[in-house]
């Protein structure tokens, strides 16, 4: 009897013991469960934090200016389009330049009695000779524009001026015909201003598709290219609207004058920011990282864009160390510095405003499109 009773009170004692062991796999399951589930929410936490999501949204547009950097690189004239719809995509800016600048000439400059360069300011000489209609002066001078460039420069010349030359006068003729006013006021000053605008942005959009407005630049170029090689086109442009607005100031008055120096102004600022971007689109970064090779590799082979090199002596410790070079967009930019500021904090960097870079890139000017 008492070995029996040893043996059921063993037996008690292992059903006890088994049941302590399942209560400690069990606490210890749940432990685990409810780490892993700290852990989950940490993820989900670090996932959904700023910065996080500030990384992610680099890291997809580093492989999308990747994709586009090479694109750009490998094919400088056409960026990957075909050439039928870069073509159509120059005629449509050209078209929109001729309708803003027949609109900033007919319809702001003419009614207020304002005057400007080029062969506008001399279709307005004459008009005010001749009472003749203004537009079809224009299209008179922009044919003969067009006739000299033919002979002295060639087919190829007359190609980038002859959809200008053509379709400018025909709107501005338009617009003539149906009184077509945005405004007239005594107040000159801001009226200069806005007619500078309209046209800067329509000289803007026209070099920017690759077209000649037909008028003065076009004769500077001849005028360059036959006589005067030693000077540029612009110092040729700048003497004869000088001539023009000279001129102008004879006929209509000094007043009417110095208006049409505000226009010619406002103008040229205006077209500069429509060509070039009124914030610079490409940065220069020179860069002396503490791993020059690595950093090298994220540039070329994570953003796609070149990188140049060059030997640099600190004077204070006497260390040479590598200096990187890269030309980039200001985003790109921020990619790197995202870059450095997670793997490489001690680097030095310069950033330069660039105005405009002339080669194969993406965001670079074709230099092949660029009349020196």
């Amino acid at each position: 009897m008492k070995k029996n009773k040893r043996i059921i009170n063993a037996k008690m004692s292992d059903s006890e013991k088994a049941k302590k062991s399942e209560k400690t796999a069990s606490a210890g399951t749940k432990k685990s469960v409810k780490a892993g589930k700290g852990k989950a929410s940490a993820k989900r936490k670090a996932d959904t934090s700023p910065l996080s999501s500030i990384d992610k949204k680099l890291e997809k547009e580093a492989a999308i200016n990747k994709s586009a950097n090479a694109r750009y690189a490998a094919d400088p004239k056409y960026h990957g389009h075909s050439k039928l719809e870069m073509r159509a995509r120059e005629i449509g800016f050209a078209l929109l330049a001729v309708v803003i600048g027949s609109l900033g000439t007919a319809s702001i400059m003419l009614p207020n009695g304002l005057t400007f360069g080029g062969i506008t300011g001399i279709a307005r000489i004459i008009q005010q000779y001749t009472n003749w209609n203004y537009s079809l002066t224009y299209y008179g001078l922009s044919l003969i524009i067009t006739a000299i460039v033919w002979v002295f420069l060639g087919w190829k010349e007359v190609g980038k001026i002859l959809l200008m030359s053509m379709s400018y006068p025909a709107v501005m003729l338009l617009l003539e015909v149906n009184n077509v006013v945005i405004v007239k006021s005594d107040d000159l000053f801001l009226v200069s201003v806005f007619c500078g605008v309209f046209l800067g942005i329509s000289n803007g959009l026209t070099f920017k598709a690759g077209f000649s407005s037909g008028g003065t630049d076009s004769l500077a170029k001849v005028i360059k290219y036959r006589w005067l090689p030693h000077l540029g086109i612009n110092d040729i442009s700048f003497a004869i609207n000088s001539i023009i607005v000279l001129c102008s100031a004879a006929v209509f008055g000094v007043t009417i004058a110095l208006y049409a120096v505000i226009i010619i102004y406002v103008s040229m600022r205006v077209g500069e920011g429509v060509m070039y971007g009124l914030s610079n689109k490409i940065v220069e970064l020179d860069i002396i990282p503490g791993d020059p090779d690595a950093l090298t590799d994220f540039i070329m082979h994570e953003l796609g864009r070149g990188v140049s090199s060059v030997e640099v002596t600190g004077e204070y410790t006497g260390d040479h160390r590598k200096q990187l070079k890269i030309l980039c967009s200001p985003r790109e930019s921020f990619i790197i510095k995202r870059h450095l500021a997670k793997n490489d904090p001690k680097s030095f960097v310069s950033v330069y405003s660039v105005r405009s870079v002339w080669g194969a890139g993406r965001g670079f000017s074709d230099i092949r499109d660029i009349d020196s």
